[in-house]
């Protein structure tokens, strides 16, 4: 398995290559204005779909663009190997030429997260962690903070793509705001996990994710001593949830609590 985290962050690294020097693409959008597809988002899926099932063949490979399983595909809990990949997590930092997007790998078996890696090329910045072996940026290991609530920045977001729960998440963050030290939002879920597990943010809510935003992330934050959730535990494989994070169990709990109290709890059958 050593081989298989080295190789899948080579991908990474190579994919964030791609990103970087892909200058003459193209934009559009899927099904609202806020959310952005560029043609390098098809570019790096497309290859890192190529290789990743080449290190595991049979493999199976979800992608945000276009490559989603069907609720009976039997994915949930099975031995088969599956790839949960964004290509670009931040696309539209991408399309304006803000210079802050991540490609995020996770590989999933038996309905568990094992690997993570989510590469910053701008930054030169390579997050990994694989089950019981720690977390790590670009080779030393990272550890979440111990800050209480008083002291903690919070990461979040506001449901850009269906702002219908814009309301709850803003009423969400005013409370946390109320409490907390300050607020960062960056336009990359994954990236803003990575900083909760490097202990540069300690609290995190969105509501609505999708498994690609936040699967590698995920593996990176627990073995990094942090806790992260969806309202009803788990990772959302077949459609988007609210998502929970904290460097501790008790502020991962306070930020639960609050977050129920505007939107209460998620169905529990789309969880793994």
């Amino acid at each position: 398995m050593e081989k298989m985290l080295l190789d899948t962050i080579d991908l990474a690294v190579k994919a964030g290559e791609i990103v970087l020097c892909d200058e003459d693409f193209k934009v559009g959008n899927k099904g609202t204005k806020e959310n952005y597809v560029t043609s390098t988002d098809i570019k790096v899926q497309d290859y890192l779909k190529r290789e990743l099932t080449a290190l595991i063949p049979g493999s199976y490979f979800m992608g945000e663009e276009g490559d989603l399983p069907e609720k009976d595909s039997g994915l949930i809990g099975s031995d088969r190997w599956v790839w949960i990949v964004d290509p670009i997590d931040g696309t539209a930092n991408y399309a304006r030429g803000m210079d802050n997007s991540v490609v995020s790998i996770a590989l999933m078996r038996r309905g568990e997260v094992v690997l993570g890696v989510v590469r910053h090329p701008y930054l030169d910045l390579t997050f990994w962690a694989y089950k019981g072996q720690g977390a790590f940026l670009n080779g030393k290991p990272i550890h979440v903070s111990d800050r209480s609530i008083e002291h903690a920045m919070l990461a979040t977001a506001w449901s850009a793509y269906d702002k219908s729960k814009a309301p709850a998440c803003f009423r969400i963050a005013e409370k946390l705001y109320s409490v907390c030290e300050d607020i960062r939002r960056t336009g990359t879920a994954a990236y803003e996990l990575c900083l909760l597990a490097k202990g540069a943010v300690d609290i995190y809510f969105e509501i609505n994710l999708s498994p690609w935003d936040y699967a590698a992330a995920s593996r990176i934050v627990e073995e990094a001593g942090g806790h992260i959730r969806s309202l009803d535990g788990g990772v959302h494989l077949y459609g988007p949830g609210p998502v929970i994070a904290g460097n501790t169990a008790e502020n991962t709990e306070y930020v639960l609590k609050t977050a129920e109290q505007e939107i209460g709890g998620a169905p529990g059958d789309r969880g793994l």
